[in-house]
């Protein structure tokens, strides 16, 4: 199956490219970070709502309690924005590239990695300071994902197939398994419902493991896939990469599915909007055509009626 946009692309006044995009779906608000500012844009018109300075942004994180949201930097900084009064709120040295961030609400605990480090930095949201990291000797951590449930992270790295499962209690890895077979940037994702850890590889390999780290499944996805969004309501998993958009079905105790996968003209961020369950794609216009925003529907098409 083929998808394509159920709306015409909509040029957006903030120009791109754009590192990091995110949707805030219960306050109807799209954060996209660009080199020189993060871009507010209204989630169901796609207008320009507000726009914060900020140099080099390159990761995003939102406070779901309060709506306020985390911006990692190139030059290694840490702004909380406060979307409605448009400005940065509170700033610290994160010490490095902020590549990943992730905000644990119920914690007060944001994780953050880059610049090959072998640790995640943990900072605590409330007092807005470094707290005591967790430290991953001779591994590079690449992406990380909570499980709500038991609070604990999964940490894919970018040097080895491995998934480590950190105890946030005690900043320490309370165990790990092998993802093997899966080469090049690795991505990972859980959904909590279904108790699926999902892990792809750039070669073209998505697999599925339990919380105990058991492989149940493994499936072809295409070569190259270098981020993914995953709607927990709809249990649908968006991945891009350099030329395409495709969409994946998982599945309770069942093998994912693939949704359709379709040619994009060139590199593009994708969201999940968790309340219209539609995915939100940003991208380049080829030949300097500035930057457009396209909504995609996750749900499959209604059949024709019979005549």
């Amino acid at each position: 199956m083929v998808f394509a946009p159920v709306t015409a692309p909509q040029p957006l006044a903030q120009r791109g490219p754009f590192a990091a995009l995110m949707v805030d779906s219960a306050r109807r608000r799209i954060f996209a970070a660009g080199a020189h500012s993060v871009a507010v844009l209204d989630a169901d018109t796609g207008k320009l709502l507000a726009t914060v300075r900020i140099d080099g942004a390159r990761s995003l994180a939102l406070e779901p309690l309060g709506g306020h949201v985390f911006v990692g930097t190139a030059d290694g900084r840490i702004s909380e924005i406060d979307p409605d009064r448009k400005t940065i709120v509170r700033s610290l040295d994160a010490g490095g590239a902020v590549d990943a961030m992730v905000d644990d609400a119920v914690t007060g605990r944001l994780y953050a990695d880059g610049d090959a480090r072998a640790e995640l930095s943990v900072f605590d949201t409330r007092s807005f300071s470094r707290s005591a990291p967790v430290a991953f000797p001779g591994r590079v951590p690449a992406q990380f994902v909570p499980d709500p449930i038991t609070r604990e992270l999964y940490v894919a790295f970018a040097d080895r197939p491995e998934v480590a499962i950190v105890d946030p209690q005690s900043a320490t890895v309370r165990s790990s398994f092998p993802t093997p077979g899966l080469l090049g940037r690795r991505v990972v994702r859980f959904d909590e419902a279904l108790g699926q850890i999902v892990v792809t590889g750039g070669n073209g390999i998505l697999d599925v493991y339990d919380r105990a780290g058991t492989r149940r499944f493994r499936i072809a996805v295409p070569d190259g896939v270098g981020a993914c969004d995953l709607d927990t309501n709809s249990h649908v998993l968006a991945c891009t990469g350099a030329t395409f958009l495709t969409f994946v079905q998982l599945i309770r105790e069942a093998a994912p599915q693939i949704m359709g996968t379709t040619e994009l003209a060139g590199p593009a961020l994708v969201t999940l909007d968790g309340k219209t369950n539609d995915a939100l794609v940003v991208r380049s216009v080829s030949g300097g055509g500035g930057t457009v925003l396209e909504r995609w529907s996750t749900s499959p098409p209604a059949a024709k009626p019979t005549p």
